[in-house]
């Protein structure tokens, strides 16, 4: 009997997950932080919720071989007008969360000397999504997390993946909270991002694709890093790594829907003070 622990199970993803380990044989257990059927009511920003989830799960199985962690949601809005503690609120579940199931599973695997640990990012934390930009940047911290805990577990027998799903179709949009201060100088293109993204979610792949990967990653006998999955999660990491930073730039921009913009150079003449302050010479200086 292998036992697998499934974080935000009760949709998308982390359902397919569910379904997909169950029917090859191993022992699933999941949770979410909706009421779903066959899964724990857990919030992972509740860390005695999370430990007690775990250990409930380890006193009944007598032990816990892999955990796969999808629990995370996400905002829509703008850098700017997403409130700190907006951010704060998403980087609680999205990382903070990812790092409490952690430090509730790793001891138990360390005790055991073996275990499987899949960190699930996105594609938008290698490409900043425009509205989504406090998402890309809690998927970004979660990898590199993945990155480091693979270092660090792997003498206890512990093998960490970090896997990056491209566009699946799951209801995350709908699930999205929006920003409780809109900025209207910000209306348009929000409201135009959100179609596009939508529409990609739409024709992504199907939530059992990035299921199967899972699967894939668990019987792997040396399993690698990072997973990509999905096509355009793979033509953009290898984009962003071969074409000049403009030229990326530029096509991120007008898969947004972002026209170019011309380019406003600042004023010629610098300010006094910050002439005198930095030693910097205007052209107006002569």
């Amino acid at each position: 009997m292998t036992v697998v622990l499934v974080t935000g199970a009760a949709n998308g993803m982390g359902a397919a997950t569910m379904e997909r380990l169950a029917a090859l044989g191993y022992t699933v257990e999941g949770c979410d932080r909706v009421v779903a059927s066959g899964i724990a009511r857990v919030d992972v920003r509740d860390e005695e919720a999370v430990n007690r989830w775990v250990r409930d799960v380890h006193a009944r199985h007598g032990s816990i071989h892999a955990v796969v962690t999808f629990a995370a949601y996400g905002v829509v809005g703008a850098v700017e007008e997403t409130t700190p503690a907006e951010a704060a609120a998403l980087y609680d579940t999205n990382v903070l969360g990812t790092h409490r199931v952690l430090r509730a599973v790793l001891p138990l695997l360390r005790a055991r000397g073996a275990g499987r640990v899949i960190v699930v990012s996105s594609g938008a934390g290698a490409v900043a999504e425009p509205y989504g930009g406090w998402y890309s940047a809690t998927k970004a911290a979660v990898e590199r997390i993945g990155e480091a805990a693979r270092i660090e577990a792997a003498g206890s027998g512990i093998q960490v993946s970090v896997l990056i799903p491209g566009w699946t179709v799951t209801p995350i949009i709908d699930t999205a909270r929006h920003v409780s201060s809109p900025i209207s100088a910000y209306d348009h293109d929000r409201a135009a991002v959100l179609d596009l993204v939508r529409g990609y979610l739409a024709a992504g792949q199907p939530a059992a694709a990035v299921a199967d990967k899972v699967a894939m990653i668990l019987a792997s006998d040396r399993p690698r890093q990072t997973y990509l999955c999905g096509r355009d999660v793979r033509l953009s990491f290898w984009t962003r790594r071969l074409l000049p930073s403009r030229v990326y730039e530029r096509m991120v921009r007008r898969y947004y829907g972002f026209r170019p913009e011309p380019a406003r150079p600042l004023p010629n003449a610098l300010p006094g003070e910050l002439r005198a302050t930095t030693g910097l010479r205007s052209p107006a200086d002569g």
